[in-house]
């Protein structure tokens, strides 16, 4: 288990890393406060998910029930965002990106192998909706890589740390 504190420290130094905008970081920062006061108030030292579940439930005036009823506002969905992301940064070390994918962070000589590889899927006779679709992942996994060595140091581990990031993607 990962204390709170450095859990969410981890995940602030991630987000400014991928080059999160001032006003985003703030907003977190403000929730993961209140967050820490939810696990304060449980005398909860250590990240559950359990705990900042019932966090969200709370701070939505009953987030599940809401859920259900279909009656969920986004600022509720934003708060279980938070909880998730700790969640997942937790255990993957990685922001799943599964809400705005963007290229924008690739260095160029990432952008480079990312040209390269098109060009090939391209010369491969992909179609153009296929080198589209396979471009935004392939960069993902390209900034993903860089967190982690780059791709001079690429093992199965991290190939599969990565194939988790997609989960809840359609096949």
């Amino acid at each position: 288990m990962t204390a709170v504190g450095d859990l969410v420290s981890g995940l602030d130094a991630e987000l400014v890393r991928l080059g999160y905008k001032p006003s985003t970081l703030k907003w977190y920062r403000g929730c993961w406060r209140r967050l820490g006061r939810g696990f304060a108030s449980c005398s909860a030292q250590e990240f559950s998910l359990d705990i900042a579940m019932a966090w969200v439930d709370e701070a939505c005036g009953g987030f599940f029930e809401k859920q259900q009823a279909g009656t969920l506002k986004p600022a509720d969905v934003y708060l279980f965002r938070v909880a998730a992301m700790l969640d997942d940064f937790a255990a993957q070390g990685a922001v799943l990106r599964r809400y705005a994918r963007s290229l924008s962070k690739l260095s160029a000589e990432q952008a480079d192998v990312l040209a390269g590889f098109q060009a090939w899927l391209r010369a491969e006779g992909c179609a153009v909706l296929t080198v589209r679709a396979y471009g935004p992942v392939a960069g993902e996994f390209l900034a993903f890589t860089a967190s982690r060595g780059g791709l001079a140091v690429l093992d199965g581990g991290v190939i599969g740390a990565f194939v988790q990031t997609l989960a809840g993607y359609a096949p």
